[in-house]
C-alpha cells in the first residue's frame, strides 16, 4: 500500500544516469512509490544488460508479498500506483 516499487539494483544493476533520470519523474508524478535494493535475485532487465544493445532498464513493478509461491499476493493500490507510473513514464521518458 506504499506505491509501486522501482528498484535501485538486484543481481545487477541499472546504469545510475536513466535510474536518476526515473527517480526525477518518479518524484514529479506525484504518484506514491518506493525504492528497492535487492541482495540476491534478479529480473529480467540482467537479459536486457546482458544482450549487445545499448538499452537502458531498470525494474519497476508492484510490490509483491510470497513472492512465486501459490500464496503470491499484491495490494491493489500499489497495482494501481504502477499502471500510473508506467504511464506517465512513458509520456515523459
Amino acid at each position: 500500500m506504499k506505491g509501486v516499487v522501482i528498484s535501485l539494483r538486484d543481481r545487477n544493476i541499472p546504469r545510475k544516469i536513466f535510474l536518476d533520470k526515473l527517480l526525477q519523474l518518479a518524484a514529479e508524478s506525484g504518484i506514491p512509490y518506493q525504492l528497492e535494493v535487492e541482495g540476491g535475485g534478479s529480473s529480467d532487465g540482467r537479459e536486457i544488460q546482458m544482450s549487445p544493445f545499448p538499452i537502458d532498464w531498470c525494474f519497476i513493478g508492484a510490490p509483491e508479498d510470497y513472492v512465486h509461491s501459490p500464496d503470491e499476493r499484491v495490494h491493489l493500490k500499489d497495482v494501481d500506483a504502477m499502471i500510473g507510473m508506467y504511464s506517465y513514464l512513458m509520456k515523459n521518458l
